[in-house]
């Protein structure tokens, strides 16, 4: 499931150059999710949540089409990543580094309030809190069984902490 058609085909391509069979579906995860109750023993999220503004949603449709035992496989952003100006960490490797934004971030926000512009092909992204995150999964019926994090190297941020995290959840 992927909002975006050309995901989706991307998806289909990959599946078809590994000799798998998948059905694929259009659909806004911030909407009710076009599944039965209890249909998949597995949900990966990848780090597509931060293109979520309010993660309530995501996480409790997750949790209602998993099979109870089933698992949920969630990637995201350490949220501090955000607290940094992205144009200067990607593409400005010689300007310091300074702390810009707060955290929550919310580029839809900025974008108003003439702090940033986004570019149209990329969206909008919002951090979240850890606690926004985790405890979005716990309250939802789902128990953590283990946690990740890993660095992304291609950028400099990545010399001071990890920038990915990934938590794998059992749905109780």
């Amino acid at each position: 499931m992927d909002f975006s058609k050309s995901q989706l085909q991307r998806d289909d391509m990959v599946a078809k150059r590994e000799g798998l069979k998948i059905n694929t579906v259009q659909s806004d995860m911030t909407k009710p999710f076009p599944f039965e109750n209890e249909t998949f023993d597995i949900v990966f999220n990848p780090v597509s949540n931060v293109y979520i503004e309010d993660l309530e949603n995501m996480y409790k449709e997750a949790s209602r089409v998993l099979k109870r035992g089933g698992l949920l496989m969630v990637g995201f952003m350490n949220p501090w990543i955000y607290m940094y100006d992205a144009d200067i960490v990607w593409d400005k490797p010689d300007e310091e580094l300074l702390l810009k934004f707060s955290i929550p971030f919310n580029s839809r926000e900025l974008e108003e309030e003439g702090k940033i512009t986004i570019n149209p092909e990329y969206g909008y992204e919002f951090s979240h809190t850890l606690e926004t995150q985790i405890r979005g999964q716990l309250k939802n019926g789902l128990a953590m069984i283990d946690f990740y994090e890993s660095c992304d190297k291609r950028h400099r941020l990545s010399q001071y902490g990890n920038d990915y995290i990934a938590t794998l959840c059992i749905k109780l």
